[in-house]
């Protein structure tokens, strides 16, 4: 009779602890079902992404699966890649460059919120925007800065572009303005194109590709040398202006990187020194959940239903 007793008691007592165990996995599960988004400091990235909208950066020489696309083009899918990477509370914004001024194509919008309507903006960012043929970069870069102080959130700048000028610089010229002072906003200076010059396409004002520009169609820089022989220019050819581009960057206080990889825009947009940490709504939902499995594992594991 007593061991009789000691097993319904040992079972009634097992029933009682498995009854627990699910009460409190289905207790959590609900939790997890209903609980909101807890604000939690992250850090996040505020950029403003400028392209060179300018013919120049219809250049071909990058390619994406082994078929040949643009400067322009390749700076776009780094920028795609890019809103991937960045987390929640991040906002972005694109900007066009042409002729001498940058233009805010979209203010700065949270990644998460608006990841498709980021996407299907940047898909419509093409030289068919562009509203001058002029080049003049260096302006560009400036204006740039100016549009990112008027936001006031003082987002960062990456301008992406191949430092083609055009109409070329005179030896010695270096454009500026007064009002723009190294370090005033953060940023980088994204140099697009490869070291060989390439033809220019040349496409008409509706975006139709009507060949190459010639030498005779663009003001050539006047070249000579050292015994004063004059040099025919080349300015009807685009490769990328590195040191050019390196030294508007240290003019407004940026940092300069090749675009070599899609992966470029990534590294500059989440750079530790933009960083900016706020509260952002985090989805903590997973933790129950996460503990309400476990106690279902314990309560239907093999070695415990061998017992049962």
């Amino acid at each position: 009779m007593r061991t009789r007793a000691f097993l319904r008691n040992l079972l009634a007592s097992l029933r009682e602890r498995d009854a627990r165990s699910l009460l409190a996995a289905l207790a959590l599960l609900v939790l997890a079902a209903v609980l909101p988004p807890v604000n939690m400091p992250r850090d996040s990235w505020d950029t403003i992404v400028v392209f060179d909208l300018t013919q120049s950066m219809n250049v071909e020489d990058y390619e994406l699966d082994g078929v040949p696309v643009s400067r322009l083009a390749y700076a776009r899918e780094s920028a795609r890649r890019a809103l991937r990477e960045l987390p929640c509370g991040s906002r972005v914004g694109w900007a066009g460059f042409a002729e001498y001024r940058t233009l805010l194509l979209l203010a700065p919008i949270e990644v998460c919120a608006h990841y498709g309507d980021l996407l299907a903006s940047l898909d419509q960012i093409d030289g068919r925007m562009r509203w001058g043929n002029s080049s003049e970069v260096a302006k560009g870069v400036f204006w740039s800065v100016r549009a990112a102080k008027e936001i006031g959130d003082t987002p960062s700048i990456v301008f992406v572009s191949d430092g083609q000028e055009a109409p070329p610089l005179r030896d010695g010229d270096k454009p500026g303005f007064d009002d723009i002072k190294p370090g005033d906003i953060r940023g980088w200076v994204i140099g697009a194109g490869g070291e060989a010059a390439r033809p220019i396409p040349k496409s008409d004002d509706d975006g139709r590709p009507v060949g190459y520009w010639k030498a005779g169609e663009v003001i050539q820089r006047e070249l000579r040398t050292a015994d004063g022989k004059r040099v025919p220019g080349n300015e009807h050819l685009s490769a990328l202006r590195e040191t050019h581009l390196r030294a508007i960057a240290q003019q407004v206080g940026f940092e300069y990187a090749t675009m070599t990889d899609v992966e470029t825009l990534t590294r500059a947009m989440k750079n530790a020194d933009a960083a900016v940490s706020r509260p952002v709504p985090t989805d903590l939902s997973w933790l129950p959940a996460a503990l309400a499995l476990i106690l279902l594992i314990a309560r239907f594991r093999p070695e415990t239903a061998a017992r049962r």
